[in-house]
């Protein structure tokens, strides 16, 4: 039981906080972040916002999804892990679209955005895919008992974090969006690195 006790939590945190977006309070939030991070934007900078926005749409999922292929068919020769890692990101993506469908948030319109959305707002499928894959990654890195990959597992988890902050930045989507986008995504994250690990370490 306690092994389904996050995943289980993560999900009721998601419909929560789904249940919130129409409340004047949470609305009041994601006006004062939304601004906090327009306010931050500088010609210098949003570029390589830009840059690291993009390692969250299909075309760096894809590119990071063969590298991974790559390397735990050819290097690790595991799989397994080649298995999950594309249950991750295919079903980061399908479930997305359907939790986008029942939700119907519309993008905000308070602050010029700097790229042209696709779909709508809830929950974010940048941060939601992004945790859905790369969490995988990550938590597959922190099992492995290995120092160096621990090291890297940080990275990952800190790429995460800059893609859903880039959204923000980019006037493309409210906090509340990244937020239910990282807590749908690590369900999956946590169920489908279940699979991966099996009794294996990397």
């Amino acid at each position: 039981m306690k092994k389904w006790l996050l995943p289980v939590l993560l999900a009721a945190l998601f419909v929560v906080l789904g249940g919130l977006l129409h409340t004047e309070g949470l609305r009041s939030i994601d006006r004062s972040i939304g601004d906090f991070f327009y306010g931050l934007r500088n010609d210098s900078i949003t570029p390589a916002v830009k840059a690291i926005s993009e390692l969250g749409t299909t075309t760096g999922f894809v590119v990071v999804l063969g590298i991974a292929l790559i390397w735990t068919l050819l290097v690790l020769r595991n799989g397994r892990y080649a298995f999950w890692l594309t249950i991750s990101l295919a079903g980061g993506w399908l479930l997305n679209k359907v939790l986008k469908a029942l939700y119907t948030r519309e993008r905000p319109d308070m602050w010029d955005s700097l790229v042209v959305p696709d779909g709508y707002s809830f929950p974010s499928g940048n941060a939601m895919i992004s945790v859905a894959f790369f969490g995988v990654i990550a938590l597959l890195l922190l099992r492995s008992g290995r120092v160096g990959n621990r090291i890297w597992a940080v990275v990952v988890l800190l790429i995460i974090l800059l893609i859903g902050v880039s959204r923000l930045y980019l006037g493309v989507h409210y906090a509340s969006d990244i937020v239910g986008g990282f807590l749908a995504g690590a369900v999956i994250a946590e169920l489908c690195a279940w699979g991966a690990v099996g009794r294996n370490r990397i």
